[in-house]
């Protein structure tokens, strides 16, 4: 659904994260997916239930998945490197602090707030120590996955942090990881949201299992008729002007 007839929401990605995200995905021999138009991606009504449905349905931990979530470990500590490297390094030279307080508050516009900080080179995350801890992962690499699906999926694409700038920031995202751990980050982050969301806003525990091939599709949050589209960007262009992203 890509028609010219079709609007889209005004978005303002971070050039210099952009930019940065190719260099990184050349230098690792990961394809760039220059052609995806994010301001146009939302998530159907029936898609939030339906893939909640599929993490619910998912073991605690299931015995082929752990390797994926080693290998995303291990892209998600290159990737914070290659963010926090400085710029006469090849680095994106962004200051990472990690903070025992939610350091952007979405009801006063903090996304706003933290765009504006990664645009001027620094970004704060909410500790994992504060949150509670993962079920595999470190802290540390907790904290560093925070930080760099933000700057990459959020930053990167200019949506926000409701459920379709949450697409938005998982399609992004996921370009910068090997095909094993999309696998854990598909669970990880559109898993976790729709169920999360299906559950009135209530988190959900973490699973380390692998989704359906399906649930991790792009086309499976795709709406089935151009009049819900619409009606679904209507509401998505709603969430993105609450976080101030509109201009």
């Amino acid at each position: 659904m890509r028609s010219a007839n079709i609007p889209s929401l005004s978005v303002s990605p971070v050039v210099a994260v952009v930019e940065g995200a190719r260099r990184f995905n050349a230098r690792h021999g990961l394809a760039t997916r220059d052609h995806w138009d994010y301001s146009r991606v939302v998530v159907a009504p029936a898609a939030v239930a339906k893939i909640a449905d599929a993490y619910d349905a998912l073991p605690f931990i299931s015995n082929d998945a752990p390797a994926a979530w080693r290998a995303m470990a291990e892209e998600t500590m290159r990737q914070f490197e290659f963010m926090t490297a400085p710029t006469a390094r090849g680095g994106l030279g962004i200051t990472v602090s990690v903070e025992d307080t939610d350091p952007y508050d979405i009801s006063q516009q903090g996304t706003r707030a933290f765009f504006e900080d990664v645009a001027n080179g620094r970004m704060r995350v909410l500790s994992t120590a504060v949150t509670g801890s993962h079920f595999f992962f470190s802290d540390d690499v907790n904290n560093a996955f925070r930080a760099v699906h933000d700057v990459f999926g959020h930053a990167g694409t200019g949506r926000g942090v409701d459920r379709h700038g949450e697409e938005a920031a998982y399609r992004k995202h996921s370009g910068m990881f090997s095909p094993l751990a999309r696998k854990a980050l598909a669970t990880e982050t559109r898993g976790q949201n729709h169920a999360m969301i299906a559950a009135g806003g209530e988190f959900q525990a973490q699973k380390v299992a692998v989704l359906p091939r399906w649930a991790r599709e792009f086309e499976a949050v795709r709406p089935a008729s151009l009049a819900e589209y619409r009606k679904t960007l209507k509401q998505a262009a709603a969430f993105h002007a609450a976080q101030g992203l509109d201009a």
